[in-house]
């Protein structure tokens, strides 16, 4: 509070005490004449000067404080926390208020905390008991591709239903992986792994559904970096991205669908040296417009309109997960031609210190 704020809070005191010293400087006056008239409005002026400046001086820091915290803060929520009980009338009802607001908003939060960790129980829950069934129909479905007479009566039919039975699975540990990313920081271990590593894992997981999209997996340079990471997390976002990549692919491409990965370093030396990771893909790629919205939670783009199955979640819930973990994402692409992604994996430990 500046002392213009201060004299306009307390305009009407200010005018009060300056009539009533004119009313008394004009009464000396006519009692004492004008010299004593004078020296009164002269003790006067100095008494109600000296009365503001103590009171202002007396209540500013509190009142600066109170004006700055909300600016140094990244919660709000914590002024009141932060903030004494100033010990004026006026300072002790701001405070009261702000710490009643304070705890609602609080009380809130908390509730809502609760029910997300109610929620992500369930969620939890649900995925492990849909799975059991999940997993009991496709050890079903492989006895019956291994027995001879059965594969050979309708082949086409028992693919068809074990790999709606993936689709189910991955759905199903993508709901898993949502719920959970909440609560990232208690599930997940930092480790050092090599790319080459993380990246087979990820194509033996998708192996089946790049073999029937007949897309061929190349693998480039860099595959001997090292990147810390933890390996589930990051294999489940490596699937994110060949399941897209089998989604749109070009049955017209040169060569065949291809999905390729290469690594390399970049800022060597320096505090900001990284491992990035690129997957690309020879698939129909995104339009310019569309590219900067690819992350985007439920966003399909043209390409979602033509081709079923497109739910617009792959893409965000990888780059939240990347985030989370402290990588950051990005996305290139060219319409009609490729598209690929790439992911930064700080070399420094520092980094994925809490």
């Amino acid at each position: 509070m500046n002392p213009g704020a201060y004299l306009k809070s307390h305009l009407g005191l200010v005018l009060s005490l300056l009539g009533t010293l004119a009313l008394l400087t004009f009464v000396m006056e006519v009692a004492g004449g004008r010299s004593f008239a004078l020296l009164g409005l002269i003790i006067g002026s100095v008494g109600l000067v000296c009365g503001l400046s103590l009171d202002y001086l007396a209540h500013r820091g509190w009142w600066r404080r109170l004006e700055r915290l909300p600016r140094e803060l990244d919660n709000p929520r914590l002024v009141a926390a932060l903030t004494e009980a100033p010990g004026f009338a006026e300072g002790d009802v701001a405070y009261e208020a702000i710490a009643a607001s304070n705890k609602s908003a609080s009380d809130e939060v908390a509730a809502a905390r609760r029910q997300m960790s109610d929620y992500e129980r369930y969620v939890e829950m649900w995925v492990h008991e849909v799975k059991t069934p999940l997993a009991a129909v496709h050890l079903t479905v492989e006895n019956l591709m291994a027995d001879p007479a059965e594969a050979q009566a309708d082949p086409a039919r028992l693919d068809s239903i074990d790999a709606g039975l993936r689709r189910i699975e991955g759905y199903v540990d993508q709901a898993l992986y949502v719920a959970r990313s909440e609560t990232l920081e208690a599930d997940y271990l930092i480790r050092s792994h090599r790319v080459g590593d993380v990246v087979k894992a990820a194509l033996k997981a998708n192996a089946r559904e790049l073999i029937a999209a007949h897309m061929a997996p190349r693998l480039g340079e860099g595959m001997d970096l090292t990147v810390l990471a933890d390996d589930k997390w990051l294999g489940f976002v490596l699937g994110q991205f060949l399941q897209n990549s089998i989604r749109y692919l070009r049955e017209d491409a040169e060569g065949g669908a291809q999905v390729s990965f290469s690594a390399r370093v970049e800022g060597e030396g320096l505090a900001s040296e990284c491992v990035v990771l690129v997957v690309r893909d020879n698939g129909c790629g995104v339009s310019p417009a569309e590219l900067p919205r690819v992350f985007e939670r439920g966003f399909t783009g043209a390409n979602g309109r033509t081709h079923k199955g497109a739910t617009g979640l792959g893409l965000w819930l990888a780059k939240m997960l990347c985030e989370k973990m402290g990588l950051s994402i990005s996305a290139d692409s060219r319409e009609g031609a490729w598209f690929e992604v790439s992911i930064a994996f700080p070399t420094n430990k520092m980094h994925y210190v809490e």
